[in-house]
């Protein structure tokens, strides 16, 4: 009976331990619910994306479109920006293609619907998780490892849940296709970098006017 007693208490002390580890805060895509309007807008950019038509991605910016928190605004600071030479172009069109493989959500503004994606910003972070550290996992069962490098053993597997960036360790060669990470229990490891988004990297806002037949680009900004 005492064996039978002392296994019990053991048992209860493990699961009361396992219960009070800290654990990473969850935050899972969500299911896009959006107008018909939306729709249209999202299908459309998707469409200027895959030409690569700058002329259609331009008419689809206003004066009042924001493009970084310095004052760059409307078409001229657009192609300020992202018109330079082919190495700009580049780099929006894969931000834009970044952008639009995560989803996004709905809202409001004072005279339309919004579409604001990816997900990883436009929805609220868990609370103690801080912009500037926090890395969203994109995907589930994501490895952790030991070593920058599949090489690396696996700490742990992780399913959409918000990490928090850490220094590399000076003893480790860093790459910049692994991104250290702290888990809430504090232990670190390497990440995959295509597994993770910061919800401050670059977003947008496509706006659909309910006075107007017509949607615009409301942002496309990164930090803060």
């Amino acid at each position: 009976m005492r064996f039978l007693l002392a296994a019990i208490l053991a048992c209860g002390q493990a699961a009361m331990a396992v219960a009070g580890t800290p654990t990473d805060p969850i935050m899972r895509p969500p299911v896009e619910h959006l107008s018909p309007a939306l729709l249209r807008a999202k299908a459309e950019l998707r469409d200027v994306v895959a030409r690569r038509d700058m002329e259609a991605l331009l008419a689809r910016v206003r004066a009042e479109t924001t493009l970084d928190f310095g004052g760059s605004e409307g078409r001229q600071g657009f192609q300020a920006i992202w018109d330079v030479d082919a190495e700009s172009r580049q780099r929006l069109w894969a931000t834009l293609e970044e952008i639009l493989a995560l989803p996004g959500v709905a809202r409001r503004f004072d005279h339309g619907d919004e579409y604001c994606a990816p997900y990883v910003f436009c929805t609220n972070l868990p609370d103690n998780a801080d912009p500037y550290e926090a890395l969203v996992v994109l995907g589930s069962d994501v490895a952790i490892r030991s070593q920058p490098s599949l090489a690396g053993a696996v700490l742990r597997r992780v399913d959409h849940v918000v990490l928090a960036r850490t220094d590399d360790d000076s003893r480790i060669p860093s790459t910049p296709d692994w991104t250290r990470v702290r888990l809430a229990d504090g232990a670190t490891g390497y990440i995959s970098t295509r597994w993770v988004r910061s919800p401050i990297d670059f977003r947008l806002t496509l706006r659909v006017d309910d006075r107007a037949d017509t949607w615009w680009l409301g942002f496309l900004v990164a930090g803060d």
